[in-house]
């Protein structure tokens, strides 16, 4: 897994520990999103963990 930065564009598919802090939560045909600039990442729980995927976005 890898930091997530807003500074390049994130491959769909990436999972990151973390997200921007200026980053929305949206929920879209009842799937939450986190949405930060241009990326979208959902979140994935693991046990007690979050991690977030880079998707393409809901829209």
């Amino acid at each position: 897994m890898v930091g997530a930065t807003t500074a390049a564009a994130i491959a769909i598919g990436t999972q990151v520990d973390a997200i921007p802090p200026d980053c929305v939560s949206v929920v879209a045909n009842g799937v939450a999103y986190q949405h930060c600039g241009a990326t979208w990442y959902r979140p994935q729980y693991v046990g007690n963990s979050i991690s977030f995927v880079v998707v393409a976005s809901p829209w």
